[in-house]
């Protein structure tokens, strides 16, 4: 090597050195949105102040990472899926649930509770269970015993080593309740082939994570059903229960498992609504809406993934997941759901060994 062209080397190893300091410099001062499962990193006065609800810190000297109520408040930033939804509804076989699914502990008393928006009762939705995705959380819903469904969403960006599932937990890092929490990993995670992020409200908004053990099923950890392929609950009300935010834009989270009973309603009619409050969604045919035209309940962030489900000849049923939502209980902005009925044969699939 010629003398000038080592000066030169050595110019260059200097020169991309200083490029890193600064990269670094400015990573340590404005933080790096690498860090965010969802949202950008920003300074956390003006996230607070925009109404964007902070998640955590991403490395900035008080910058973290914010999730804006400008799009639907549970996305995550995941990328498109590589193939486009079909024109035709893909069929995938029966829907095979297991025998002892939909059928809770008798507790009456706490399934009064639920209505309007409180406590759920322990026991009363022992499908319901918690899911960490490294520092991010969701919820979802037991449908056997080595299979959870939740949002694809939730878990679309992320490796099975980085799940933790929780099953039967009610008050949450607490053990005063009559049975303890069992906590499992993940083996595998399978979103189904059509999931895409939009904009406004992901498609095929589902998936099924494989656990990597069987769970042996107890009053406060049980399958919940799924309903059959194509079946409507228009008009019906069901139940959204979750740890997530008791109002929009607030970072406080309940210990106590919540539930709220919101109706099931058209989704042409979810659309309208929405249009009067200035923001165009489409509802396509695998999302359902739920919720109240002047508000005042529904799911909110840190619910996603998890159930939205309705009792029928004594079984529950899982109708809907928690997707997506612009504010939470606001007027004319009911939440929006998976519909589990469109894609119930793929779960069934997904969930039996193929």
């Amino acid at each position: 090597m010629s003398k000038s062209n080592s000066h030169q080397t050595t110019d260059e190893n200097a020169q991309q050195q200083h490029e890193l300091q600064g990269t670094s410099r400015q990573r340590f001062i404005w933080g790096d949105s690498a860090q965010c499962y969802s949202g950008s990193c920003e300074f956390f006065l003006f996230c607070w102040l925009g109404g964007g609800l902070i998640e955590k810190g991403c490395g900035g000297f008080l910058f973290a990472c914010c999730q804006r109520q400008t799009t639907p408040s549970v996305k995550s930033g995941i990328g498109n899926s590589p193939t486009e939804p079909p024109a035709v509804p893909e069929f995938y076989g029966p829907v095979t649930n297991d025998p002892r699914c939909g059928l809770a502990a008798d507790n009456l008393w706490a399934q009064e509770r639920i209505v309007g928006g409180r406590e759920a009762g322990f026991g009363t939705f022992p499908w319901q269970v918690y899911i960490r995705i490294g520092s991010s959380r969701c919820g979802g819903s037991l449908i056997n015993d080595r299979h959870v469904v939740t949002a694809g969403h939730c878990v679309a960006k992320a490796s099975p080593y980085q799940i933790a599932v929780t099953l039967g937990d009610y008050v949450l890092n607490s053990n005063t309740e009559p049975y303890p929490p069992v906590t499992v990993g993940v083996s595998q995670i399978k979103v189904h082939p059509h999931f895409k992020f939009t904009p406004q409200a992901d498609r095929y908004d589902v998936a099924v994570l494989r656990l990597d053990r069987k769970v042996s099923y107890l009053p406060h950890i049980r399958p919940i059903c799924l309903p059959d392929k194509g079946a409507d609950f228009t008009g019906q009300y069901a139940w959204a229960s979750g740890w997530g935010a008791v109002e929009a834009g607030s970072r406080l989270r309940p210990k106590t498992l919540q539930a709220v009973d919101v109706p099931v309603i058209e989704s042409r009619d979810c659309e309208v609504w929405h249009r009067g409050k200035g923001i165009n969604v489409v509802i396509y045919d695998e999302m359902i809406c739920a919720g109240y035209q002047f508000g005042g309940k529904d799911s909110c962030q840190g619910d996603s993934g998890g159930p939205l489900m309705l009792q029928k000849g004594g079984r529950w049923y899982l109708i809907g997941i928690v997707s997506a939502g612009y504010s939470c209980a606001q007027r004319q902005q009911p939440g929006i759901y998976h519909r589990v009925a469109y894609t119930s044969d793929w779960v069934s699939y997904a969930a039996n060994g193929n």
